[in-house]
């Protein structure tokens, strides 16, 4: 199937269209953290804080017909997310969700959850693993991969942090993911490492921006 893809700034209306795109694109993760698929509900909030934290930051792929066929988070001020998702409120309203069975899983997954972003928060404030902007999520739609929307998402990521006056990038990939970090050096990212959670390594590549 051939898309004709257009990259744009996400509205709030794409968060359940970038949610689908996600939950297809990490099936596996998904079912690793919460042994079964959840509600798209629970997706669609995370999500929902995502933009909320820094709307400039989401990129999307439309295809012709206006649906969403890919996306990219680039922040720049992570760390503001966890704070507005405590003062905004987000995360008493997901445990309310959660409590009530809005999201589709139990406590277990809801453990590893935590254990693992734990984890990639000590990795993500060590100062040799360190960096000012992020590569958050990423995901083309199956049905139109290996057309150039990955890489034109990446191109749009790489601008904005350049008018963000960026200087260190930072994502995390599966080191099995070959097609991947092929696209991710083409863009002049480096291998800086490895973490883990509970479900395997992960490979941290950094990009070091040019300025002026």
């Amino acid at each position: 199937m051939l898309c004709q893809l257009t990259i744009g700034r996400a509205v709030p209306e794409d968060i359940p269209g970038i949610a689908a795109v996600f939950s297809e694109s990490f099936e596996e993760s998904v079912l690793h953290h919460c042994g079964q698929m959840p509600k798209p509900q629970a997706m669609q909030d995370v999500f929902q804080l995502v933009y909320e934290a820094e709307p400039q930051a989401a990129l999307v792929a439309r295809s012709s017909d206006g649906a969403v066929a890919g996306y990219c988070f680039a922040p720049t001020k992570l760390p503001g997310l966890w704070v507005k998702a405590v003062l905004d409120g987000h995360v008493f309203k997901w445990g309310w969700r959660w409590l009530t069975g809005q999201y589709g899983f139990g406590l277990q997954p809801l453990q590893v959850i935590v254990l693992n972003k734990m984890t990639f928060l000590r990795s993500a404030f060590t100062p040799a693993k360190s960096a000012n902007a992020r590569i958050l999520s990423i995901a083309v739609a199956k049905s139109c991969r290996g057309q150039g929307g990955g890489g034109a998402l990446m191109e749009a990521a790489i601008s904005y942090f350049r008018s963000r006056k960026v200087k260190r990038v930072r994502l995390e990939v599966r080191p099995d993911n070959a097609a991947a970090i092929k696209v991710y050096s083409r863009f002049g990212f480096y291998n800086g490492g490895y973490t883990a959670d509970s479900q395997g390594q992960w490979l941290i590549m950094f990009k070091e921006m040019e300025q002026g």
